[in-house]
């Protein structure tokens, strides 16, 4: 039944099946309700056994956010119920403003329960930050260390928050919001406010000024002092760095002097950069004493206000050239900032994208020589930082050129991959599908729309308003009507309109649509009856195409003829040479020789903005034709000296102002007269511009020279660093601006510069033309590779067992190693058996039973439960363990015998020790079990297998390996337009918790879930749970998916397998997790493995230990209480044409915000996690290389010399600028380091290992002499009396390490360039190695060198 009262034509719920929907979902709940309860209650039943370390399973489940609150602060809350309050709360208000109530709520409840002040304060803090995020990070339990009560200079107390590392996680936001929070907890409490001492905030503008880790925003000492003097709560912190602060290291309330990370990331990343989310707090919740962030809230607003008083606003866009700064050794840019070549930005969002994940043609990947895969992080240019990309086979794919001088496009893989070998050049990437939703969650203005089949579409869904209008559109394009939608999609709008009903029809035309390629009559007729712009190859480049080269263009043209259907240029590729593009660009381009370029010889109009000519090195290698063509993106090929132009070439001559006649162009209109006209006004602009910023740079070196007198005074007078700035700017800005000579006119020649950046020639082509044209390609987004793609398990280093051997097992900790020296000394928990009362560390006593003559039976203990007993002096201590001697030979024969195995395995690795708290071990059995089967533990007693985040919302059966008659078994019983299921190639829209798993790790939980069974019979004594034999098997299985950053799972359930590297889920289940899709991995297990097998005793007691530990278990998934950027998600079927237009003005996405289809406007419907459209399909989520070439190359060297090889082949890149800072950022700290690292080092004994900062005079190594083998070393004597060890002495840096890089750095300076300033940084460094290693006064010569 489709919702009926219908709302309007922006409605995100029209043409939705509610009933059926939520009949779905309830069906599907019920489903994981019911297989959740069944595998708790087999676990609950292994657990009574008192086989573990707890006798209950350890994961809670949570079905809400106030759940997961109250289960993951079990050890603070004491108790307390809080569930029901934050569910009421909830219901009235957002999260943050629940989160400050509760906190205040709570505070005060522990108060008059009778806590004290401090503890009070802690829990109020920590349940409002749990609420903050979501309930499923570490960071309410770690991120805030404790909470003080301090004393101000006049007596009165202060509250100090304590921050740790494991704030990050939380955001800046959650950062910020948590001072806020206990702001409030200390006003409701009657705590005074802070009052720093001078010392306290010199203190931290130190830790900001000395920090070396990366912080999104490092703020000012003047905005440091203002924030720290300000806050009425004292942002405190652990010392988390080796440095240490000199000038202010011991100050009154701080108690080390090495710097606090956690206060740093507080105040920099929270209060500053988040200050407009907590003004809007501070100011609806009238909180007073917080004026001071409204000064960090309103920073950007003024610098925009003073933009505008200018009288200019410029229309262009935006360079972002941010993700070029850190380019790594071995992974490729793609395209820089803007640049023509780099990837074309197209709106929307395909199936497999979504949650910072963008799509692109398969074929593109390859181009990148298989650098990108699925999964592969891209670091872009704009709307976000990186995105994980997807396959699109509707994205357009790249443009190359090839040896033979053809231009062509590839849609596909295998055609590339055919001509692969061919290719000289990647002219065009061809284009990067990204969705609207993801400008609105970065925070950044649209761009304008390119004129793709996607706008085309919507022009034409508008304009076929009458059968009419429908009948002659299937005329102009040579179709039947029958074969063609049903229905009108521009029908106007009514009081009877069914608009469930017109949605499905203009759906439909528009998918349509978007396949359809007219011939250029066809698309000309379409262009005049229905007011649209040409499309694909009707639509060229214009915007590529520098004004400078056109009326030399229009000249050539007059000579061209039209023959076969081509448009052939005679002569206009002679003297072309492939060979050409191999060279390196010059830095500078050399004046053009216009007798030695191909094709005719005619000269291009000088620079106009530039002193040189736009695009000069295409002029040089391409000629003035062949040039032209591969600007406007004209697919063409050579016929011996002759260019043919096989595509778009009619749009060209139409443009320019050209119809036919006969066989040759004819002129119809004098383009030459307005381009003439167009490049003397640009030039009279040049000018005009060129003198004011002359004047301005005047005046600058003036204020410049003002400024540096007026500093010096000041530095003489002792004044210090921040006010001697300020006094600088104040003298500086006292010279005045008069401003420009004749301001209209600096204005007009502004306006007309502008216009050229963001139009090009399309502003004369518009006049020259009857047709309506937009841009092709207005803005390309640069990119660069992130990290690679990954689905691994999780295994490094590789551990079978928690159980701690120390050194016994030798370097690979091997315990059947260990079993062989039988008595093992380590340190572990001190536990007593409660049946026979002997001390045994293991949770079921160890000790053997005996016979009737006192010896000991093998297979048979005593396995009693023990008790942990800690003795007073380790009862605060981070770990209780003590040195304890066990027999492991006989703790692992018995565990061998009670398993009912022929042999222990060979290669079972055990810990070197414990990190736990209590230091506890797991049972061996586990471990054994494990090793048989070849399966790493976690450190949490779990296995993990990591993958890629990847989003997906639609899916075929053929395509996840799963025949539809079992999927329909599990819930999918109609596709995702409402026809029931009984095909393989239906379109299904996955469930919000279904994983699709990669295949490379179908085996390895075939072994696990192998494992699991195997545990339950041969451990515990129970039936089998999983029956698993091979990969199908796990199908409808539950797994438990958890990010490394959080603390609590969620519940998933396995539906299929993709041949990418990659775990495809619902991006609300990604989020869920905390997670986006812009390159993050992240973990899955089998659910029964976590209820069996996880435990909190075994997590490590350090800082973060409880990190990456799945504490709580999410069994329902709530729309509104995951990660916030899932609610931006687009969920639309197509974009209207209003939108497109509405992008050529750049506004912010908010504005358009009440008319588009995304989660968000969805929330409290059905339709937040079911009914979600996509934009673009493709035939396969998992097409494109299996692999990223990051992945394959062997060795960095291969891996860089990859990655220089591209970037001189992709015309959007200039593999200088790349070179370089892969020689600065890679190469070179290397060299230094080694450098340095040599001339620093120790030596090493090669027999024993020991390391010396000097050379012993004895010229051997002279420690003592270590005892081997049985004897007294049993008992803990390790060394002898007077016997040394005389090993032969190394170095631990080798000259090679130092001189490793040197010679790959000089061939990447020769090969690809780099610029002056980092080539004698080089050749600095290699001198300094020479001269470290060689004798510079003892030069050894040869005869060669005397004739």
């Amino acid at each position: 039944m489709i919702q009926k009262g219908a709302r309007d034509v922006h409605d995100p719920m029209l043409g939705l099946d509610v009933e059926r929907l939520e009949k779905e979902i309830q069906s599907y709940e019920e489903w994981l309700d019911e297989r959740t309860e069944e595998a708790y209650k087999i676990a609950e039943v292994a657990r009574k056994k008192g086989l573990d370390h707890s006798l209950e399973v350890e994961i809670p489940r949570a079905s809400d956010l106030a759940s997961r609150t109250e289960k993951l602060l079990v050890e603070h809350l004491e108790g307390a119920e809080v569930a029901d309050d934050i569910r009421k709360l909830l219901a009235e208000f957002d999260r943050e403003t629940t989160s400050i109530k509760m906190a205040t709520i709570v505070a005060k409840r522990f108060r008059d329960n009778g806590y004290d002040l401090q503890k009070s304060i802690d829990v109020g803090l920590r349940v409002g930050l749990a609420i903050l995020t979501e309930a499923v990070l570490v960071a309410p339990l770690e991120g805030i260390s404790e909470v003080r009560l301090l004393p101000n200079l006049d007596g009165t107390q202060f509250l100090s928050i304590h921050f740790a590392g494991p704030i990050r996680a939380a955001g800046g936001t959650a950062q910020a919001l948590a001072v806020l929070i206990g702001d409030m907890i200390r006003r409701e409490l009657n705590v005074d406010a802070y009052k720093p001492s001078d010392g306290e905030v010199e203190r931290v503008k130190e830790e900001f000024g000395l920090y070396r880790g990366n912080l999104q925003y490092r703020p000012p000492p003047e905005e440091v002092d203002t924030i720290v003097r300000a806050c009425p709560v004292m942002v405190n912190g652990e010392s988390t760095e080796d440095i240490e602060c000199a000038g202010y290291g011991r100050v009154r309330n701080i108690d080390e002097a090495r710097i606090r990370g956690g206060v740093l990331l507080v105040i920099g990343e929270g209060l500053c950069l988040k200050a407009p989310k907590i003004q809007r707090h501070t100011e609806r919740l009238n909180v007073p004493g917080w004026d001071f962030i409204s000064a960090f809230a309103n920073k950007g607003k003024e610098k925009a206000s003073e933009s505008e008083a200018s009288g200019f606003k410029s229309r262009r866009v935006p360079v972002i050239s941010k993700f070029m700064k850190d380019i790594i050794a071995g992974r490729p840019v793609f395209g820089a900032p803007l640049e023509p070549g780099g990837f074309r930005l197209r709106y929307g969002r395909a199936r497999p994208s979504g949650l910072a994940a963008g799509s692109c043609n398969a074929a593109s990947m390859s181009a990148m020589d298989d650098f990108i895969a699925v999964g592969t992080q891209m670091k872009i240019e704009r709307p976000g930082k990186a995105c994980a990309i997807t396959p699109c086979d509707i994205a357009e794919g790249p443009w190359a050129i090839l040896r033979s001088g053809e231009f062509k496009q590839y849609n596909d893989s295998e055609s590339f991959n055919k001509d692969r070998s061919q290719i000289s050049s990647i002219w065009d990437n061809g284009e990067l599908v990204l969705g609207y939703g993801e400008f609105m969650e970065n925070n950044k203005n649209l761009v304008p729309a390119a004129y793709s089949h996607d706008w085309w579409a919507a022009d034409l869904i508008d304009a076929l308003d009458s059968e009419q209008a429908v009948d002659e559109f299937c005329r102009f394009i040579g179709f039947e009507r029958k074969d063609m939608p049903d229905g009108t999609p521009g029908l106007p709008l009514n009081q009877d309109t069914d608009l469930d009903a017109r949605f499905h029809v203009r759906r439909k035309w528009r998918d349509c649509l978007i396949s359809l390629n007219p011939k250029w009559e066809a698309a000309k007729e379409i262009a005049i009856r229905f007011s649209t712009s040409l499309v694909g190859s009707n639509n060229p480049w214009w915007l590529d195409l520098p004004i400078e080269w056109v009326p030399a263009l229009l000249k050539s043209i007059e000579t061209a003829t039209v023959r076969d259907g081509n448009l052939r240029f005679i002569g206009g590729v002679k003297g072309w040479n492939y060979k050409d593009m191999d060279e390196l660009r010059p830095e500078k381009e050399d004046e053009i020789n216009y007798q030695e370029i191909p094709g005719p010889s005619i000269p291009v109009e000088d620079g106009i903005f530039s002193d040189s000519i736009p695009h000069g090195w295409v002029l040089r290698i391409h000629g003035l034709v062949k040039g032209s063509a591969l600007m406007l993106g004209l697919a063409h090929h050579h016929e011996g000296n002759d260019l043919i132009i096989t595509e778009g070439w009619e749009a060209l001559l139409d443009g320019l102002g050209y119809s036919l006649k006969g066989n040759a162009p004819m002129k119809i209109e004098d383009a030459g007269a307005v381009f003439s006209d167009r490049i003397d006004e640009l030039r009279s602009a040049a000018v005009t511009i060129s003198e004011e910023r002359s004047r301005k740079k005047e005046l600058e070196r003036e204020r410049a020279t003002v400024r540096i007198a007026a500093e010096t005074n000041a530095r003489q007078r002792g004044l210090g660093i921040a006010e001697t700035d300020k006094i600088g700017r104040d003298a500086a800005n006292k010279l005045p601006d008069p401003g420009p000579i004749d301001p209209e006119k600096y204005l007009r020649a502004q306006i007309l510069e502008d216009d050229h950046i963001v139009d090009g020639i399309l502003t004369q082509i518009r006049l020259i033309s009857r047709l309506r044209w937009e841009h092709s390609a207005p803005v390309r987004v640069g990119c660069r590779m992130g990290r690679p793609e990954k689905s691994a398990p999780r295994e490094k280093p590789t551990v079978h067992s928690l159980f701690p051997i120390e050194l016994y097992g030798g370097n690979q900790r091997l315990i059947a190693n260990a079993a062989e020296q039988k008595d093992l000394r380590v340190q572990m928990g001190v536990r007593f058996c409660t049946v026979c009362e002997k001390k045994s560390p293991m949770i079921n006593c160890h000790h053997r039973k005996l016979d009737d003559f006192g010896e000991e039976k093998a297979g048979e203990v005593c396995g009693g439960r023990t008790e942990l007993r800690v003795s007073s002096e380790k009862e605060n201590a981070r770990r209780r363990g003590e040195l304890q001697t066990v027999r492991i030979d006989n703790i692992l024969e018995d565990a061998r015998i009670s398993l009912g195995l022929d042999r222990v395995p060979k290669r079972m690795k055990g810990l070197k020790k414990l990190m736990s708290k209590n230091q506890t071990p797991e049972p061996l059995e586990k471990g054994i079990l494990r090793a048989k089967h070849g399966l790493p533990v976690f450190r949490d007693g779990t296995i993990r297998f990591d993958m890629s985040d990847v989003p997906v919302t639609h899916f075929t059966p053929e395509e996840v390996g799963v025949e539809w008659s079992q999927l329909k078994h599990l819930g999918y019983t109609h596709d995702c337009f409402g026809e029931e299921l009984h095909r393989d190639d239906q379109m299904l829209e996955i469930f919000p918790q279904d994983f699709i798993l990669a295949k490379n790790g179908a085996d390895y939980f075939v072994r696990a879930a192998q494992y699991i069974d195997e545990l339950l019979v041969r451990f515990y004594g129970m039936e089998p749970y999983y029956h698993v034999e091979k990969a199908e098997d796990l199908v409808g299985h539950l797994i438990c998916a958890l990010a490394p950053h959080t603390s609590g799972g969620v519940l998933s359930r396995l539906i299929g397998f993709t041949d990418s590297s990659g775990g495809y889920a619902h991006p609300l289940f990604h989020a869920a997790k905390r997670r986006n899709c812009d390159g993050d991995e992240d973990a899955i297990m089998l659910l029964m493995d976590g209820l069996l097998n996880f435990s909190r005793d075994i997590l490590p007691s350090n800082r973060g230990g409880k990190m990456d530990a799945p504490l709580v278990l999410t069994t329902r998934l709530n729309p509104t209480e995951v990660d916030k950027e899932a609610l931006n998600v687009d969920s639309a079927w197509h974009y209207e044409r209003w939108f497109y237009e509405a992008t050529l003005e750049q506004p912010h996405p908010k504005t358009l915000a009440d008319k588009m289809d995304f989660i968000e406007r969805r929330l409290g419907t059905i339709g937040a996690v079911r009914g979600l459209g996509y934009t673009h399909s493709t035939k396969s989520m998992s097409e494109g290389p299996p692999l990223s070439a990051y992945k394959t190359l062997e060795t960095m060297i291969d891996k860089m010399n990859g990655q220089l090889s591209l970037g001189h082949r992709l015309r959007g890149v200039d593999v200088r600028t790349v070179a370089s800072s892969v020689v600065r950022s890679h190469f070179l700290p290397d060299l230094r380091g080694n450098l340095v690292a040599f001339t620093r080092q120790k030596v090493r004994c090669l027999k024993c290992g020991h390391s010396y900062r000097r050379m012993p005079l004895a010229g051997k190594c002279i420690q003592p002499k270590k005892l081997t083998g049985r004897g007294m070393s049993a008992f803990g004597v390790k060394k002898s009396e007077g016997d040394m060890c005389n090993g032969n002495l190394a170095l631990t840096v080798t000259e090679g390490a130092v001189r490793k890089y040197i010679k790959v750095t000089k061939h990447v300076m020769e090969t690809y360039g780099v610029d002056q300033y980092t080539r004698q940084n080089v050749e600095w460094l290699a001198d300094s190695v020479e001269s470290l290693f060689n004798n510079d006064n003892a030069k050894q010569l040869s005869l060669s060198d005397f004739l």
